[in-house]
């Protein structure tokens, strides 16, 4: 076994010790401990990262690649295109897994040699082979990443990155820097710092691998994915460089970032802010067509713990099917996540004429009477309300 692998084993001990310096360091900065991925800093700071992933392979479209396209500039075009990611507006993605801007001069940039191959035939044609490869071509992954490392300038993180892209279960991004920083609070001897190749990334990721169970056992969660592993060390790192500064504590937090939120009052929070935006783009004003009016008829912070009193008297099931809802995790079901429902369509956003229910209900319901609603919903369950006999 290589010594990169033998020196990546976490210390038990060590990473207790780590762990409790790391609920402290997240505490003292949000006023909050870790519970879990799904809620308080980590997950402000860190849920992009699949979702920015999907958007990327929606970019890359490796399925779509074919052998002859090898040095026609097309591939790489591609995995450009998948790496400069930014889109400023709400809800946007923006690729911070790499230094692909043009920031500090273009020699600084990590995909460098893959914006030199668009005009440059002679390592394009190359440079696309171990591409292929790697996304289509069942290649040897060890030889790729050290062959595909020699020609463009070998880059850890645009590395790590490709690799990411291709399994988010087995390869994660890096930034050595930081990580490195990570792993000496764990008592984790592995150096990633200009230690780029095959051997020394794969026992990157088998350290972060090593740490789920014990992420796990020492936040009594039942799941911890390779990549909230990799958030976990992140987040560490991060606060670790804080506090050598100084500033903990001083970092600006957005309204999820400053609260630890459970998943049923994350809803509630999410449905609050959304009848706010709601009432406050819909009163009864004349665009392209008349807006009818909605108002909030008690206060945000009344509404709020009004909606967590009626989630949890539903049982965190929705208030027309029953079927439970979704809140915010890896596997959760859009479709199914807590939407806040007018009874009457016609009037305000009041106690009395609120029901929360799942999102494609809402969708459905839309204007509808809620009883004529709930009397087709019956005749879908093959329910008539009539005797057996003359149904």
């Amino acid at each position: 076994m290589p010594d990169d692998l033998v020196s990546s084993a976490v210390p038990p001990d060590n990473f207790e010790q780590g762990y409790w310096r790391f609920q402290d360091l997240v505490e003292r900065d949000s006023g909050f401990p870790f519970r879990s991925f799904d809620e308080g800093r980590i997950a402000v700071w860190e849920n992009y990262k699949p979702h920015l992933r999907e958007h990327a392979l929606s970019r890359l479209r490796a399925g779509e690649w074919t052998e002859n396209q090898i040095g026609s500039g097309e591939i790489v075009r591609r995995t450009i295109d998948a790496i400069e990611i930014q889109d400023n507006r709400p809800g946007g993605h923006l690729n911070n897994l790499l230094s692909w801007q043009n920031r500090w001069g273009h020699a600084n940039r990590d995909h460098r040699a893959l914006l030199e191959a668009e005009v440059s035939a002679s390592v394009r044609a190359p440079i696309e082979r171990l591409l292929f490869g790697l996304y289509r071509g069942g290649a040897d992954e060890g030889l790729t990443f050290d062959g595909l490392s020699d020609l463009t300038g070998r880059k850890y993180p645009l590395m790590a990155y490709l690799y990411f892209l291709k399994d988010i279960d087995r390869f994660m991004p890096i930034n050595p820097t930081g990580f490195d920083r990570a792993f000496r609070a764990f008592g984790v001897e592995l150096t990633t710092l200009r230690q780029i190749g095959w051997t020394n990334y794969t026992a990157y990721n088998a350290t972060l691998d090593g740490l789920r169970p014990l992420i796990a056992k020492a936040a009594n969660l039942k799941t911890v994915r390779l990549v909230d592993a990799h958030s976990f060390c992140w987040v560490f790192a991060t606060l670790l460089e804080r506090e050598s500064q100084g500033a903990i504590g001083q970092s600006s937090s957005s309204n999820l970032a400053g609260r630890v939120l459970g998943g049923r009052e994350k809803a509630a929070a999410i449905m609050r802010w959304t009848v706010e935006n709601t009432v406050k783009n819909a009163n009864g004003q004349i665009v392209e067509r008349v807006l009818k009016n909605k108002e909030l008829r008690m206060t945000p912070e009344a509404l709020e713990k009004f909606l967590i009193a009626m989630l949890e008297l539903q049982g965190d099931r929705c208030a027309l099917t029953g079927i439970p809802l979704h809140y915010d995790g890896p596997d959760v079901d859009k479709a199914l996540k807590p939407s806040l429902d007018r009874i009457d369509s016609g009037g305000h956003y009041e106690e009395g004429n609120l029901q929360v229910v799942c999102q494609f209900v809402n969708f459905w319901k839309n204007n509808s009477d809620n009883e004529e609603f709930k009397r087709l919903l019956m005749l879908v369950r093959g329910e008539t309300g009539l005797p057996a006999d003359l149904a």
